[in-house]
């Protein structure tokens, strides 16, 4: 029989036991309170494409895919191609071919074509593809836009399998096929593309890659991939076209160093990396070494993505490198490159000096990624905290199987955080992803998304609660260099902290983002200091600066 002390001891530890297990949803809950307080409240990505009076749909001209050009395509543009403020829309389309789709896709034959949409500055789109002329029915892969003759409007340059087309803009909401006299004819597997001045001579060049020798006769692969991979054809060389200042372009590829005949091109891109006043160019290669080319300054270029560590993957391997982007992701002042591809993705770190880290691991984009095929990605101020965010869109790259694209919120240069969940539920809807662009379409002063799929309708994602912190946005306007200043870097200093923008034309996979440079400001409202390093070199400086404003600004004729 227990002894009265024994009872008082039990009872003790009951009553205990139950004070601790009723705390325990009480202590839950203030921490739930408190985790809720403590973390950002995200912008919302609404689905407006519909709303917006866009109804383009993509097809590559059969219902699943067959081979690896209906797997490749394509992308997208944001682009004011009428020079209203604006910015328009491009949308790349596959086509049915006789003897390369499969015969149950033959009702496309003739139908599919590219599409053109103009803003009409009411947050709503008009087809203007008939009237423009733009509506190529080649099999599309990419799309830029630039002023390569310095008229005051963007030309439009379109790649294929099968021939390019390049269309001059005739300034009056027309476009004419110039393919022939400009001297850009090919018979290659056009694929991603950059306008750069590379010889600052204030035209602007066209640097195109190539895929790869589609041979239709080949059908040895394995089986659960549905047909051949990169590694059974020969790749192609890509092309450098220098603007010769008449309307005219030039093959310079060898003279200038980047003639690579067994390439693999998918995405290009070009900015400044070292810092020295000139453009570099940086080509995403399929399955093999990837090539960084810098810029001489001579008119020559060398390969240095071996010694830059820009070459292969974390581990060392030779990646599935898709679409490539630079964006100054820690604010150290140099351009960091960030290249999606069927693994876990690669994100560059520029040390300064003279090569680059594979952060991915470290920074977590190899945690979001590595379940999906990746292929587009934008670095982009999706809440204008003043560091830039990470899009990834995906898409499975032997089906039509959706996946799910991804929002990395950047935690002040120190990780990437996954936050796809919290962007709304239009923004959880699986696709299959290819090409993406960003850009601010309805100017409220946040950045919106637009993502071509497919063989389903694109989607434009609206931004809905970016612009609650405030925002700069600079249109640059050359002079004595090129028109659209492709290759100004510029420099913003606000809250004691610089970010850095450079003036690029491609961006994303196969695809170019608005290139007036968005800069997120945070809860500031002034930006003390405004430094614009023309493409010439002219550097101009701009002090004291409201925010919420686009701000054009127009190179000065002279250096100082």
């Amino acid at each position: 029989m227990p002894v009265v002390g024994e009872i008082r001891k039990d009872k003790m530890v009951n009553r205990c036991n139950n004070i601790f297990f009723t705390m325990i949803p009480i202590i839950g809950f203030i921490t739930i309170c408190e985790m809720a307080k403590s973390e950002p409240t995200f912008p919302i990505l609404t689905d407006v494409t519909e709303k917006a009076g866009i109804h383009f749909q993509h097809s590559f001209g059969d219902d699943q895919m067959s081979n690896i050009i209906e797997a490749t395509g394509a992308g997208c543009v944001f682009f004011d191609y009428d020079g209203d403020g604006d910015i328009d829309i491009y949308l790349v389309n596959g086509a049915y071919i006789k003897d390369l789709s499969h015969v149950k896709g033959r009702h496309n034959e003739g139908k599919l074509m590219n599409a053109l949409y103009r803003n009409n500055g009411d947050g709503s789109y008009t087809d203007v593809t008939q009237e423009s002329g733009t509506g190529d029915k080649g099999f599309g892969m990419a799309a830029v836009a630039a002023d390569y003759d310095n008229d005051g409007d963007a030309d439009l340059w379109v790649t294929n399998w099968g021939p390019n087309v390049f269309y001059r803009n005739n300034g009056d909401g027309t476009f004419t096929n110039y393919t022939k006299e400009a001297g850009l004819e090919n018979d290659l597997w056009g694929i991603g593309s950059t306008f750069l001045d590379y010889d600052k001579d204030g035209y602007l060049d066209l640097y195109v890659g190539n895929y790869l020798e589609y041979d239709p006769n080949y059908n040895y692969y394995y089986a659960p991939d549905h047909f051949p991979g990169p590694l059974s054809y020969h790749g192609q060389p890509d092309i450098l076209y220098h603007n010769k200042g008449d309307g005219t372009f030039e093959d310079v590829t060898k003279q200038a160093g980047v003639y690579n005949p067994e390439g693999r091109a998918m995405g290009i891109s070009s900015c400044d990396i070292d810092n020295d006043g000139d453009m570099d160019i940086f080509v995403a290669n399929d399955a093999m070494e990837n090539y960084l080319y810098q810029n001489n300054g001579d008119g020559t270029f060398t390969d240095i993505a071996l010694e830059t560590a820009t070459g292969f993957g974390q581990n060392g391997e030779a990646t599935s490198a898709m679409g490539p982007e630079f964006g100054d992701f820690d604010l150290d002042g140099y351009m960091d490159l960030m290249v999606p591809d069927m693994g876990y993705g690669c994100l560059y770190r520029n040390t300064g000096q003279g090569y680059f880290e594979e952060m991915s691991a470290q920074m977590g984009l190899a945690a979001a990624c590595g379940q999906y095929t990746s292929w587009s990605g934008n670095f982009f101020d999706y809440d204008n905290d003043g560091y830039l965010d990470i899009l990834i869109v995906n898409g499975d790259p032997h089906k039509v199987k959706p996946e799910e694209d991804i929002l990395l919120w950047n935690d002040q240069g120190r990780r990437f955080v996954d936050i796809s969940a919290q962007c709304g539920s239009d923004f959880q809807i699986d696709f299959v992803g290819r090409g993406s662009a960003v850009g601010d379409y309805d100017d409220d002063g946040d950045l919106d998304i637009l993502i071509l799929n497919v063989n389903d309708r694109c989607r434009l994602m609206r931004n809905d609660g970016g612009n609650k912190n405030n925002w700069l946005k600079i249109h640059t306007i050359g002079t004595v260099s090129n028109r659209d200043a492709i290759g100004a870097r510029i420099r913003l200093t606000v809250g004691g902290i610089t970010q850095i923008r450079d003036i690029t034309s491609s961006s994303g996979y196969l695809s170019q983002s608005d290139y007036r440079a968005h800069f997120g400001l945070g809860q500031n409202t002034n930006v003390e200091k405004l430094e614009i390093r023309w493409p010439n070199g002219t550097v101009q400086i701009l002090e004291n600066i409201d925010a919420n404003q686009v701000l054009t600004i127009t190179e000065p004729n002279s250096k100082s």
